[in-house]
């Protein structure tokens, strides 16, 4: 899980120097990353929900400076989704966890081999009511209560 979050955050984090016009090499990404280990219905399915703040550099008097990211296209979004696909099938592959043949085949899946970024929810600098909507989003718990419903005295329905 950490491997996989490294890669992509670091896929983000090159994209975004790639279109912020001043960032330096040494850039970093400000972002908040909750971890969800099933889906709505309390399946097993790891994902990460990723608040991607900023790209900042730190200036010789110690002070952050922060870089607008422009020209963010569907293309870059894909480009950072076949990335992370590809490196995380590598690193599954070199610790044991696929044979290099289930690596090929995971690569030809249909719907990017079960991979996905969805990069279209964009919050603007002071809608702060935006942001603790999203993050409330963001970190809402696996089991709902609201989906619990009693039908009799032994059975639940979810």
């Amino acid at each position: 899980m950490n491997a996989a979050l490294l890669r992509f955050l670091g896929a983000i984090e090159r994209t975004l120097r790639q279109a912020s016009p001043g960032a330096s090499a040494q850039s970093r990404l400000g972002a908040v990353v909750l971890i969800h280990r099933f889906g709505t219905l309390l399946n097993p399915y790891l994902h990460f929900h990723c608040v991607v703040d900023c790209l900042f550099d730190v200036d010789a008097s110690g002070a952050e400076v922060f870089h607008e990211a422009r020209g963010l296209d569907p293309s870059a979004i894909t480009a950072v989704q076949a990335t992370v696909r590809q490196r995380l099938l590598r690193e599954a592959q070199r610790r044991g966890l696929l044979s290099e043949d289930e690596a090929k085949a995971m690569a030809d899946w249909a719907h990017d081999a079960g991979f996905s970024v969805d990069a279209e929810v964009r919050i603007e600098a002071n809608d702060r009511a935006g942001l603790e909507r999203l993050l409330r989003y963001c970190a809402r718990p696996a089991f709902a209560l609201e989906r619990l419903r009693e039908i009799d005295a032994e059975h639940l329905v979810y």
